[in-house]
């Protein structure tokens, strides 16, 4: 893949380039070959991280002799009271010595009968329970101000819809106690509802491609990303840190970061699993991706000079990939808004002169991707071919959102911590839903139509081919926002 990259864009460079005139026309130009060139790096990623993937090998489960004191912490924030008793139900049975072990609720719910219920089931089940009537740092706040109310030397973290596996810190503790620089260990984010609906698989193919690709890969170079959730991180060096950074949504890669550039390694151990709720509904699904595009970003724009001091080129190289990630948005929109500039004013581009070479290219990116995603659905035993090719059309609907999330990024504006919803209930007005989508409707309208209108013409089928393919992962957005919530 890499090679045929290569050979695409210099034989582009050197050949094609040349017999392009005129400053809008090399700046149009320009603009494109750079945005292909991310999208390709990113792509070259990924199949890279499947084929590690393969000759990935869980670490080795060493039953404990010892067993260190562990807590466990779980921040709540206005959750149904059910799915809470599920996690905490979990978190009290596990095969770790009871004695060895505590777990603590942060919760910063606002509903007082809510607080009143969970207050007396962690009472019922011997958890402790601390309430904030403030959300001052969202969820790195409130498990700040645990902290100094927990007694364990490894400190656990659970989401409050997580049902971990009765052997989860029996697991981690195992691996994390094998070398002294291994900071965090991260356990599998599994789902217990991916088979709700189209956006809950949609969802599952997001973790699935996380978990059973990516995190297996960067664990063979000791890099894997902490996600907050069904991991375990040396207290000592959370609190050198200074605790959990609150200056960004996404904690938990800043803290991998800060952790990565004392030349601390991090661990991924799966099979074992902490089984999660996904969203039903596209509109939280969007929000979630916004979070995590916002705060991955912004930790690349605050942590940049950390990633430098990570120990190894490559290291350094695949952690700035990571940070990276959601430029892929930008990306994507410039490629399709460059195209349906070229098609509607004629401006010619390097496509012209080469359309089997632009054929031969996409299609082959694009079938790494569903082969890729194909994998990862062999893995687990789960595959369904529909699933695959709405989540490619999804990513396409998703570039704007994306892209939405790494400027405010980058303008250093502030969200606010999003929790994802656990059911569809209360969907919301079609009407507010289209105006939510509104962008992406345009575009997807525009691209398609300027697409048909040029698909005849033998210079500009190919062009015009792709735009059309760009149009309709656009419009797949609102239309899933209108079916699903």
């Amino acid at each position: 893949m890499a090679v045929i990259a290569s050979c695409y864009f210099g034989y582009e460079l050197i050949f094609v380039f040349p017999v392009l005139h005129g400053a809008d026309v090399l700046i149009l130009n320009y603009l494109l070959i750079v945005s292909e060139i991310l999208c390709t790096i990113f792509s070259v990623y990924l199949y890279y991280s499947v084929f590690c993937a393969i000759e990935w090998k869980c670490p080795a489960y060493e039953k404990l002799r010892k067993h260190p004191f562990v807590t466990l912490q779980i921040p709540v924030f206005n959750e149904p009271f059910k799915v809470v008793k599920s996690t905490l139900k979990s978190a009290v049975n596990q095969d770790y010595p009871r004695d060895r072990y505590e777990v603590i609720v942060a919760d910063d719910t606002e509903d007082k009968n809510k607080v009143k219920k969970l207050e007396r089931l962690c009472k019922h089940l011997g958890v402790k329970y601390f309430h904030r009537k403030h959300r001052r740092g969202f969820k790195a706040g409130a498990l700040n101000d645990v902290l100094k109310h927990s007694k364990g030397k490894y400190i656990a973290l659970l989401d409050a819809d997580d049902m971990p596996e009765p052997g989860f810190i029996s697991h981690v503790v195992s691996v994390i106690a094998k070398d002294e620089k291994i900071a965090v260990v991260q356990t599998r984010n599994a789902e217990r509802n991916d088979g709700y609906n189209i956006v809950t698989g949609i969802g599952r193919i997001m973790r699935d491609l996380f978990f059973v690709a990516i995190q297996k890969s960067k664990d063979m170079r000791r890099l894997s990303i902490f996600c907050g959730s069904g991991g375990l991180i040396r207290r000592d060096l959370l609190e050198k840190n200074g605790g959990w950074p609150e200056d960004t949504v996404t904690e938990d890669i800043d803290m991998t970061t800060s952790l990565l550039a004392d030349g601390y390694y991090t661990a991924f151990a799966n099979p074992i699993k902490c089984r999660g709720l996904l969203s039903p509904t596209f509109s939280g699904f969007v929000k979630q991706t916004y979070r995590w595009a916002h705060g991955t970003t912004r930790t690349f724009l605050l942590r940049w000079k950390l990633i430098l001091k990570i120990p190894g080129f490559w290291r350094k190289l695949e952690h700035f990939l990571s940070t990276m990630t959601y430029v892929l948005g930008p990306a994507m929109l410039f490629i399709d808004a460059i195209l349906i500039t070229h098609l509607v004013t004629k401006i010619p581009i390097f496509h012209m002169y080469e359309a089997r070479t632009v054929w031969m290219f996409g299609l082959f990116f694009t079938l790494s991707a569903f082969f890729s995603l194909l994998y990862v659905q062999l893995c687990d035993k789960n595959i369904e071919l529909k699933r695959i090719i709405v989540y490619i059309f999804a990513m396409y609907g998703l570039a704007i959102n994306f892209t939405r999330a790494v400027m405010s990024a980058v303008l250093n504006k502030k969200i606010s911590f999003f929790k994802t919803p656990r059911d569809n209930k209360q969907k919301e007005n079609r009407l507010r839903v289209l105006k939510r989508f509104l962008p992406e409707m345009l575009l997807g309208i525009i691209s398609v139509s300027v697409g048909l209108i040029n698909i005849s013409n033998p210079t500009y089928a190919p062009q015009a081919s792709w735009v059309i393919f760009f149009g309709t992962g656009f419009l797949v957005a609102p239309m899933l926002a209108l079916r699903y919530g």
